[in-house]
């Protein structure tokens, strides 16, 4: 193919990624658990990514299948491996923290790279924003600015949809409290209690979404956020 052949070539479908993003307790995995079935019913190819990722499995099988598909896209993008070093390289608390970094980055960028491989519509409850929001939170140092950039803009692309659940921390706070099992690393009684914690989550969420929209703006596309109330029913917020 020459280069004027590639210049007309049409660009290649991607698929559709439905990201939602929010605190720790918002509702993001119940509205989107509502979201994807409704789709569902006109889309069963939909994927919902807590099934692709075996949320509901053990711990064992959640990191065979999340291996499985950061392995999948890694023939299709360098660039996957790429953000997940420059998460590890981020200073966190403990080894432990900079592993769960990379798995996240590496495993949010895994799902873009399966629903533009397969053109397919996923729905993700946690994804790319909700992985910087982590890693930032318990950043103590090292150059954020290296990940949080490159991987905005590919979130701002076309084929990107965000759903910002916004809760009260009093109520995201309350919900983790009430939770039987562990999952959020903010679901510690210290934590919960801490009105800093909440402060800080907070700005750094707003900060994010603020960036997003800035890096959709640099490359020419209005910014598709779209925000809704997460003490709202589930239905009615869907």
């Amino acid at each position: 193919m020459t280069r004027q052949d590639k210049a007309f070539a049409p660009a290649r479908p991607s698929g559709l990624c439905v990201e939602f993003f929010g605190l720790p307790g918002s509702g993001k995995t119940t509205i989107a658990r509502v979201v994807s079935t409704m789709l569902a019913q006109s889309d069963p190819g939909l994927i919902f990514a807590p099934n692709l990722l075996a949320d509901e499995a053990g711990a064992a099988k959640r990191a065979a299948a999340k291996l499985r598909l950061v392995l999948s896209g890694l023939g299709r993008s360098a660039g996957q491996l790429g953000s997940a070093s420059k998460a590890f390289l981020i200073r966190q608390p403990r080894l432990r923290d900079k592993l769960r970094a990379a798995t996240a980055i590496a495993t949010a960028t895994a799902v873009y790279r399966h629903a533009d491989h397969h053109q397919r519509q996923v729905i993700q409850d946690q994804g790319v924003l909700q992985a910087l929001w982590s890693v930032q939170l318990r950043a103590t140092g090292g150059n954020v600015g290296a990940l949080v950039d490159p991987m905005l803009k590919e979130a701002a692309g076309s084929g990107r949809i965000h759903i910002s659940v916004e809760t009260p921390t009093r109520v995201c706070a309350e919900r983790l409290g009430m939770r039987a099992s562990k999952h959020s690393r903010m679901q510690t009684s210290a934590a919960t209690q801490d009105a800093n914690v909440w402060e800080t989550a907070e700005l750094l969420r707003r900060t994010l979404l603020g960036n997003l929209r800035a890096a959709y703006r640099k490359q020419g596309i209005a910014p598709r956020i779209i925000v809704v109330d997460g003490t709202a029913d589930p239905i009615s917020a869907a």
